[in-house]
Parts: structure tokens; sequence; C-alpha cells
């Protein structure tokens, strides 16, 4: 299905019945990164997976930044009359929460960060990103990606059986995409505030070998927040969903259950 936001299609799938869980997918990615955790889920919840712009069936607008994929997000919500899910986003799908939530305060029930970071770029990430993006001016798109793909799993979990379905996916990202995202990240602001201010229960799911956003900032990040819950996958680099389904979709419902005993209260 797709909406139209800004005249360009932002393409979504939904799934199930019940009570709303929109998911949001990370960088190089599409909806499609979801595909393994969404059948556990789809037993107790409705599950909304989004392509954010330039990503998966989604167009990739002129200029692209954390604040325009928010926005598009939140017209799919509006279209679909949704009141108050709870959002979980991977990696940059998490930078886009954090944006959302920032401007659209009462907007979710809850949120969830999956291996990602409500921190802006250390000034040594921005150089990293700033050489990635000359990298892709001079080189083609395939040569990062081969890289790329190795950097979000765990050592031990790189292997066919866990990475053909991410390589399938990352390698149908166009270059036009992957550069107008790494600019987009660079330039995101801190929003640590966003977690210290904000009343809804946060979701926070760490890989334990994930060598992109380090175990102890996650946690530490956890204790900005009026209501939080961690959760640590000891056998897991940057991609939990597919490298512990199981794991991640136990960890998924305890949260929603938990917010939905907060919400009796």
């Amino acid at each position: 299905m797709n909406t139209i936001y800004k005249g360009l299609p932002i393409h979504y799938e939904i799934q199930g019945e019940g009570f709303p869980l929109i998911f949001l997918h990370g960088f190089n990615e599409s909806s499609a990164i979801w595909q393994k955790i969404l059948p556990e889920l789809l037993a107790k919840y409705q599950c909304i997976t989004i392509d954010l712009p330039g990503f998966g069936q989604s167009a990739l607008p002129d200029f692209l930044s954390t604040k325009y994929m928010a926005d598009a997000v939140r017209r799919v919500i509006d279209d679909l009359k949704l009141e108050k899910p709870t959002i979980i986003g991977h990696s940059m799908g998490g930078y886009v929460i954090l944006e959302l939530i920032q401007n659209y305060p009462n907007l979710a029930s809850a949120a969830g960060l999956f291996h990602s970071t409500a921190y802006s770029d250390s000034e040594e990430k921005k150089s990293n990103r700033t050489k990635t993006y000359e990298f892709l001016e001079r080189n083609p798109v395939d040569l990062f990606f081969k890289t790329f793909i190795q950097g979000l799993f765990a050592p031990f979990n790189f292997k066919p059986s866990m990475t053909n379905q991410v390589e399938t996916m990352v390698y149908q990202t166009e270059k036009k995409s992957v550069m107008a995202a790494i600019l987009a990240m660079k330039e995101r602001e801190d929003k640590t505030s966003v977690l210290k201010n904000s009343n809804i229960p946060w979701l926070f799911i760490a890989g334990k070998h994930d060598s992109l956003i380090s175990l102890d900032q996650i946690t530490l990040q956890s204790s900005f927040c009026k209501k939080s819950m961690v959760e640590i996958l000891k056998n897991s680099g940057h991609l939990g969903m597919i490298e512990e389904t199981s794991a991640s979709q136990a960890a998924i419902i305890k949260f929603v259950e938990w917010v939905n005993v907060l919400q009796k209260r």
C-alpha cells in the first residue's frame, strides 16, 4: 500500500489485527528486515512496516533528513487513523522515532530503539561518514555494501544462513539513497533531551556484540528515561531481529504487555 507525502509515494504494509505496532527499518534496509520477527507478533498485534523515504518502494525526495522521514511516517499514521501506536525503529529508524517524538510528543503510546541511539554522531563518526560519501562519489556502491553488511553481524553469525536475506535487501538500495541517508544521519542533532523529557515508556534492545552502537551507550541512555526497559541480546551484533529472532520477539511482546499494564494504572 502507498500513501503520498509531498507528492511522493511512501510504501507500507499492514498485517494482523489488534493494538498497532509500527516498525521502522535502518540504513540501507527496507521493511523486509522485519520478515522473520513478525509471525509471532502477528498473533497478538497489528503490525505496520514502513519503507522510509528512498528505501524499499518509497521514493527519495530531493533533500532527505530525519525530519522529512519522521513527517512521512506521521503521514502514514494519520492516513491510517492509528491511535497511540507503539513505534519501534532499528538503527536509523530509531533516529526517525526520536525526531517524531520530539515534534509530536503525544503521537505514540511507547517507543523502542532497536540497536539505536539518541546521541548525535561524534566528530570521528561524522568524519567517517564524510569519507564514505566521498568514496561513493568515486566508486560503485556494491564495493561499500560488501564491507557494510559484514559490520552488521556478530563475527560468529556472519554466515549464509544469516546473511543471504540481508544481502538481497541491501543490494537493492540505490546509490543515491545511500548517499542521501549518510548526509541525513551525519547532520542529525542530539536527541537525548527527548528521552529525558518524554513521558512515554521506552524499550532499548542492545546487541552484546554490536560493533556500531555499544552496549554501554544504550544502557546509559535508558537511565535518562522516566520509564524504560532494556533487553540485551547476548548473541547478536546489529541485527537482532535476524541473529536472535525469538529473543527479539519476546522482548517486544514483554515491552508491549508492560506498556498495557502501565496504561491501566
